[in-house]
């Protein structure tokens, strides 16, 4: 019988040997049985427990999960971060146009993720404390930025106020041609991907400092020029990059002689 559901069953079970080891904590959170089938599904597409590994996700941090949509990602952070973390999902008027609430509803009903914060708040306007989050998730979604917003970069500055000092950036997304920068990106109806050279400039133009790229999710045969959604990729993994981006730490005050 499982004593939390943050912490997952408190058996022996261990992650299986492999090339690459998965902490206990992130398998735990994986295997938890409280995780629906769809989710699971979903799983060997997106590797969750590589990405959060290499993403640096642990016990006790305060994260966002920004257009967090139905909580995939949300649910996972939660058992990660544990009873003494916090997970702010996040989803603006607009998720709920299209999908309406009930996806985030099914998630959260009964206080089954106690640790859990629902934030519907517009991207413009995230209200979140300065220095206040360890860690902040885009994934899969920074390309919308681009079609919803008038302002991405105004957003990345108010996520670098929002973060601590030494804090993570997180960003899985799908990749567009190289070097056609916000033509993928820019329209409602267009291929909804977008160029990772572009996301490279955007983050280091607003003060992160990347320290961290991974091929976890690479697919050489996708040619990038297609939706993710498009008939021909039903079941098949898009190309998308994983990039790791901190907030500079703060340089000790020097004290006066």
């Amino acid at each position: 019988m499982c004593l939390t559901l943050l912490t997952g069953c408190s058996d022996d079970k261990q992650p299986p040997q492999s090339d690459h080891l998965i902490n206990q904590t992130l398998y735990t959170a994986i295997t938890h049985s409280d995780r629906s089938d769809i989710d699971r599904q979903r799983d060997e597409r997106r590797k969750p427990a590589q990405v959060l590994e290499f993403l640096g996700v642990s016990p006790g941090m305060t994260v966002i999960e920004i257009m967090a949509g139905g909580g995939y990602y949300t649910e996972l952070l939660s058992r990660v971060v544990g009873r003494l973390g916090k997970v702010y999902s996040h989803n603006n008027k607009l998720y709920y146009e299209f999908q309406s609430d009930k996806f985030v509803e099914q998630r959260l009903k009964n206080n089954r993720l106690p640790n859990v914060i629902r934030w519907d708040k517009e991207l413009n306007d995230l209200q979140l404390p300065d220095d206040s989050i360890d860690a902040v998730f885009l994934m899969l979604v920074y390309h919308d930025f681009y079609w919803s917003e008038d302002n991405p970069e105004q957003i990345l500055a108010d996520l670098y106020q929002a973060l601590k000092p030494g804090g993570t950036v997180a960003i899985v997304d799908h990749s567009a041609k190289s070097g056609s920068g916000t033509s993928a990106a820019n329209k409602m109806h267009g291929i909804h991907r977008i160029d990772e050279q572009l996301v490279k400039q955007s983050f280091e133009k607003a003060g992160f400092i990347l320290n961290g790229e991974s091929a976890l999710l690479r697919n050489a045969a996708d040619t990038r020029d297609k939706p993710f959604f498009d008939k021909s990729l039903i079941g098949k993994p898009t190309d998308r990059f994983v990039l790791r981006y901190r907030k500079q730490e703060r340089k000790p005050e020097r004290k006066q002689e």
